[in-house]
């Protein structure tokens, strides 16, 4: 969920702007909640397709069947969902960026046509052209592109996007001390994209938690700071 101040910024745009501006910037202002929604969707399907098992049951000493849960029915199929899931996460997520990119070069003065415009870019354009803007010094100030959950995201994003599907390594442990099946988890490679690849405490639960909360409070607080810009008059549109 987008805040207050996102549906107030929505309310300016279609007051203030008109033309080729106003028609791109809702566009690519509905496009962000969009993927933002695609973003949970994607971690919670993901979630909900990995098989849940018994952690009460125990280690038996014969040679008997698995615990309850562990037989997995038609599993590259389940594999394959997951691997789809994961993928679209990184794509999506990257990508409802690249989207708020957009509706920036809508708002504030670029340079470049459109379709050259990537997240850095607005990035570099906004320090450029506008930078004692609100937007630009939050984006100074929480130094973006150095945040664990953006580096993680932008690793892999590439590495899906321009080399393979992400081959995470489903896994469920023993705990000996208690005699109890862990719940399973999806690792991640530590460092995708480099060979050969290792499996040492990344996994998609923890890593998506934490990209999905730091781009929705990434993007909720860039609102915050258009709609400052917005009633300071730092940007295309006249404010009331």
């Amino acid at each position: 969920m987008l805040s207050e101040n996102e549906n107030r910024v929505k309310e300016l745009i279609e007051s203030g702007l008109t033309g080729n501006d106003k028609e791109e910037a809702l566009l690519y202002h509905f496009s962000v909640g969009r993927k933002l929604k695609a973003v949970e969707l994607f971690y919670n399907s993901t979630i909900a397709s990995t098989p849940k098992f018994s952690t009460t049951a125990t280690l038996s000493t014969s040679n008997s069947a698995p615990p309850p849960g562990q037989e997995l029915i038609d599993a590259t199929s389940l594999i394959d969902d997951i691997s789809a899931y994961i993928d679209a996460f990184f794509m999506i997520a990257r990508s409802d960026l690249d989207s708020f990119a957009h509706e920036l070069r809508s708002l504030y003065q670029f340079s470049g046509r459109a379709g050259n415009l990537y997240f850095e870019n607005a990035l570099d354009q906004l320090l450029s052209n506008h930078s004692s803007c609100s937007l630009n010094l939050y984006f100074t100030s929480s130094n973006v592109r150095n945040q664990d959950w953006f580096k993680e995201l932008n690793g892999y994003r590439r590495a899906c996007a321009h080399e393979s599907i992400i081959p995470f390594r489903p896994s469920l442990d023993f705990d000996v001390a208690s005699g109890r099946w862990l719940e399973p988890i999806l690792k991640l490679p530590d460092i995708p994209g480099s060979y050969p690849l290792v499996y040492s405490h990344k996994d998609f639960y923890q890593t998506g938690q934490s990209i999905k909360e730091g781009l929705s409070a990434f993007i909720i607080s860039s609102y915050d700071n258009v709609l400052t810009d917005i009633l300071n008059n730092r940007t295309k549109i006249v404010s009331p």
